[in-house]
């Protein structure tokens, strides 16, 4: 299997890890979050199709999608996935894939999210709704980094609540200042229905976050808590939004 680190530093600090896969396989034991199996498209340049562990298939995995782009000898192609067909673009040493533009989903659901499934207390979540880039998640806007860190996800809780409603894993999220007052973004995400406590770089969350950006100009979110080390790279633009980060073979 190739190995490839998707929005580290570098092949040794921080990332998402994924695999390249010759069956449409992930071992529930194999230690790798995603597989991808590659193969011919009839109506782009290739297909990828994406597995978690115990074979499960998912319809797109924005962080896997980016790795297995890596072993595409193309700087500007087209992929085929069950989500549709995404483009990606490499640029210098940052591979990015174009997702829908985030929108809102209207909820199938009237129950309320409990704090305490997080880990967390009821005023430290400052908003939640359903948003898309591609994939719905549950978008929850927290009150501080601080409140980011301390979260915990009760996997059992938030699978059980979860079921039959109409968005797929949930992404935390806050804005702060920096030194020089420029505004950051940080997240962390989860996906119980697919028993993955955190995942450390997802770019299909992060591409749904409901962040208005009027200048169109470039930004960044942070993840990989407690030291938020991943560095993922978006940009809206009128058809969408881009969303990167560095891949590294390992």
């Amino acid at each position: 299997m190739r190995k490839y680190i998707v929005f580290g530093a570098s092949v040794t600090s921080g990332g998402n890890l994924m695999g390249l896969v010759t069956q449409p396989e992930n071992a529930l034991n194999s230690g790798v979050p995603v597989t991808v199996l590659i193969s011919k498209s009839d109506i782009a340049d290739t297909h990828f199709r994406f597995f978690y562990p115990n074979h499960k298939e998912s319809l797109l995995c924005g962080h896997a999608l980016l790795g297995a782009s890596a072993s595409i000898d193309a700087e500007h192609f087209f992929v085929e996935t069950g989500a549709g067909i995404c483009e990606v673009r490499k640029r210098s040493e940052t591979i990015f894939v174009k997702l829908e533009k985030p929108h809102p989903v209207v909820s199938t659901f009237d129950d309320t999210l409990d704090a305490k499934w997080l880990g967390l207390d009821g005023g430290d979540i400052v908003t939640y709704g359903v948003f898309s880039a591609g994939k719905p998640k549950l978008c929850i806007e927290v009150a501080s980094v601080s409140v980011l860190k301390k979260a915990v996800f009760d996997l059992a809780i938030l699978a059980q609540w979860n079921k039959s409603k109409n968005f797929s894993g949930y992404v935390l999220y806050v804005q702060e200042k920096d030194e020089l007052g420029n505004t950051q973004y940080y997240a962390r995400a989860t996906n119980p229905l697919l028993n993955i406590d955190e995942d450390s770089a997802c770019a299909v969350c992060c591409a749904a976050l409901p962040i208005e950006q009027k200048s169109m100009l470039p930004f960044t979110v942070l993840m990989g808590s407690p030291e938020f080390c991943n560095v993922l790279h978006l940009e809206h633009v009128k058809q969408g939004i881009w969303v990167g980060g560095k891949v590294f073979a390992i």
